[in-house]
């Protein structure tokens, strides 16, 4: 690879682009490489640089982010309009409506006989627990006599964007329907069940396994970088919407004074205070990068020199002012938000007490009460101590 072709990642805006070389990376249609998560850019670059060293997975994370941009989100959802169709081909479908089996039987003398029979009534079963799961989510007519279509579409129907892409991309590569890519998308079966199934269904034969599977790795890779994202914007926007309280608590920097415009350990110590209480108490989570009013500050504003230099002076703060065994009831992310990058500190309960020993001030022990962390006194303390912490 010339230097005009190496790959890289660039940050704008809170967006990740990917660059071959100087310019732009683009789909076929001209679409750019973009995406708001430094991971699944990550995991584009990767792929691309395996399929570049001649290893070509038939599905892969530029692939599956290419169909997205120049297909589903141009051109619309091909299984609108293909619908009908693909459930008239699904041999589950013709199965779960017509009570008749298009499944392509193996004779009991074949080697495979009892490994098919038992996948294939594994997949059944589950494929009837999955629809039924959604049953108390849609009104049908009592009177349909074949309600496994209608549930089918509306289970497709919740699912992001991206995992209606990945059906696709399964459903097209492998001729395996629609019910086992969704089921598999879902969560209901896993990666070797699918890949079973589909020889069971004499859509593939056992030697071409491994290369199936490396596909569903490739995939689930795929959404488990996106649903991380997701997970964890979900969870701080939810924080926030709900307001501090007496598990979670906002700061808007971890050490710098905005008023000021200088650090100030007085702010670190506000910091410290939360977390402290939380280990006391029954745990929280504090956010910081977001002001009082639930607004996004962003981590930026604490002018460290990147994300790893604010993670290491947390970490540090927290071993040399709390206790270095109080790191296993502590897990920080950062999390990359529309207005700047807030770093979520999840606490548990601590199973013994914690006391905050800060440099230049006096030593103190807080617990949670409400939405604030109070301080305690001497006889407060040794009260509580022993209410609470498991002496023995």
């Amino acid at each position: 690879m010339n230097s005009g072709d190496l790959l890289d990642i660039i940050k704008q805006d809170l967006k990740y682009y990917i660059f071959k070389g100087s310019s732009p990376l683009l789909t076929h249609q001209g679409n750019e490489f973009i995406h708001e998560s430094e991971r699944v850019a990550q995991l584009i670059i990767t792929d691309l640089m395996f399929m570049n060293d001649k290893i070509k997975p038939v599905i892969s994370a530029p692939l599956l982010y290419a169909f997205q941009k120049d297909i589903f989100e141009s051109e619309g959802d091909p299984f609108v309009h293909d619908w009908e169709q693909m459930l008239l081909s699904d041999p589950f479908v013709i199965m779960k409506t017509t009570g008749k089996s298009t499944f392509q039987s193996f004779s009991p003398d074949d080697d495979i006989f009892s490994f098919a029979f038992i996948t294939l009534s594994s997949l059944i079963r589950s494929a009837s627990e999955f629809i039924n799961s959604t049953m108390s989510e849609v009104i049908l007519d009592e009177n349909n006599s074949n309600p496994f279509p209608e549930l089918l579409r509306l289970s497709y129907s919740h699912c992001s964007a991206e995992k209606k892409v990945v059906v696709q991309a399964l459903s097209g590569v492998h001729q395996s329907g629609i019910v086992l890519p969704l089921m598999l998308v879902s969560g209901i079966i896993s990666p070797m069940e699918y890949a079973k199934g589909l020889i069971a269904l004499k859509i593939t034969g056992m030697e071409r396994m491994s290369d199936v599977l490396l596909d569903v790795v490739h995939v689930q890779d795929y959404l488990e970088c996106l649903e991380q994202k997701k997970n964890g914007g979900r969870h701080i926007e939810s924080a926030i919407r709900e307001g501090e309280n007496e598990v979670t608590e906002f700061k808007s920097t971890l050490r710098w004074d905005i008023r000021a415009a200088k650090t100030n350990p007085a702010v670190e110590r506000a910091s410290l205070k939360t977390i402290a209480a939380f280990l006391n108490t029954t745990g929280g989570t504090l956010l910081i990068g977001v002001s009082d009013d639930g607004s996004i500050q962003g981590i930026e504003s604490d002018k460290f020199v990147n994300e790893d230099k604010f993670l290491l002076h947390l970490w540090t703060l927290i071993r040399t002012c709390l206790g270095r065994d109080v790191s296993t009831y502590i897990h920080t992310t950062l999390e990359k938000m529309d207005d700047g990058t807030v770093c979520m500190v999840q606490c548990r309960q601590s199973n013994r007490p914690v006391f905050l020993r800060q440099p230049g001030f006096e030593e103190a022990f807080y617990i949670r009460v409400g939405p604030s962390s109070n301080a305690m006194d001497i006889s407060e303390a040794l009260k509580y101590i022993a209410d609470h912490f498991n002496s023995g």
